[in-house]
């Protein structure tokens, strides 16, 4: 059924004023009011006219995620492809952001040609805002498109970011998360615990922390604890998995991320071992395709799905919060 806007206003009770500034993301609308227009939007399928946005001189209902690439190895091939996070990341993005007549458009940000694409895709209001994750290594450029003005969402930054009212910062729980999963294996009564540490970005140094404390909570050395590097990397991780288990005799581990996990549970039963009796294994950032697939990981849940919600709500200034958090929970599988 097509309706237009003058009917969206009918059936919302409100004036067309007021259904043209949810369209177009005005501030200066009560959150109820707006919660139910974009309810009749969303139950009749409305698409506004995006030319006649643009003659008006506003932004297309577009938004950019701009996705961090380094240019190690193959330079063409964006190494998010094998990451569920990232699968999973956009996946919701797309769905959040039609939730509010938004689409995404997906930009893997390599070399400094992709940042002159970004910034004119904004002057040219191509995109009306940009969310970003895992630039934490190239804050000085994504400052430098801040000071322009631009809406932007960053996810995990570090210190350095700018501070504008056009920025806001969604960061996880990661210290906390990893300090909660090493509580939960110290309850179930394993005694010598691992970690299989991720690279050198932000969210593997604050797991690390995170572990470490729990570990020093507990009366442990930190210059002591079992700590080998995995790198994100299935091969690698289940390498340090096996060292782990050989070397240092431990009874648990606690993996950056579940694909570290999932090879640590390979190594431990092409060592004979059994999971969990044997051996503990926690993963981290809860991927629900491997309860799909039959691999139940006791793990540490930050929800893509809320970061997601938050990063949509925040670059249409929906969300006013400069600073928000994504809070950590434990989520309770077979394999600890």
């Amino acid at each position: 059924m097509k309706i237009t806007s003058e009917e969206i206003a009918r059936l919302a009770n409100v004036s067309r004023s007021t259904v043209s500034r949810v369209i177009n993301n005005y501030p200066n609308v009560p959150e109820p009011t707006r919660q139910k227009v974009m309810g009749v939007i969303e139950k009749y399928g409305y698409k506004p006219n995006a030319f006649a946005r643009v003659l008006a001189g506003k932004s297309n209902m577009e938004i950019a995620l701009c996705i961090s690439n380094d240019n190690s190895g193959d330079g063409n091939r964006w190494k998010g492809m094998e990451s569920p996070y990232f699968m999973r990341l956009i996946a919701e993005l797309i769905t959040q952001s039609k939730a509010y007549g938004y689409m995404i458009s997906v930009l893997v940000i390599s070399t400094e040609a992709d940042y002159e694409e970004i910034e004119n895709r904004f002057l040219n209001r191509e995109i009306c805002g940009g969310v970003f994750v895992g630039f934490e290594f190239q804050m000085e450029r994504i400052n430098a498109i801040a000071e322009k003005g631009f809406n932007m969402v960053v996810i995990d930054p570090d210190d350095s970011l700018k501070q504008a009212d056009n920025v806001k910062a969604i960061y996880s729980e990661n210290e906390r998360g990893a300090f909660l999963a090493v509580e939960y294996l110290l309850k179930k009564k394993y005694a010598r615990i691992g970690h299989i540490r991720g690279d050198n970005r932000l969210s593997a140094r604050e797991r690390l922390e995170g572990y470490c404390k729990a570990m020093e909570a507990a009366g442990y050395r930190r210059e002591e604890l079992p700590v080998e590097y995995g790198g994100f990397n299935r091969e690698y991780a289940y390498r340090a998995a096996v060292r782990l288990m050989q070397e240092h005799q431990v009874d648990a581990i606690f993996a950056a991320d579940d694909i570290t996990a999932i090879a640590a549970t390979r190594a431990a039963a092409d060592l004979n071992k059994r999971v969990p009796e044997d051996v503990g294994i926690m993963g981290c950032d809860y991927v629900s395709l491997y309860d799909d697939l039959g691999i139940h990981l006791t793990t540490v849940e930050i929800s893509v799905r809320e970061i997601a919600k938050i990063a949509v709500r925040a670059v249409l200034d929906i969300e006013k919060e400069k600073q928000i958090v994504c809070r950590a929970a434990i989520r309770v599988g077979l394999t600890a």
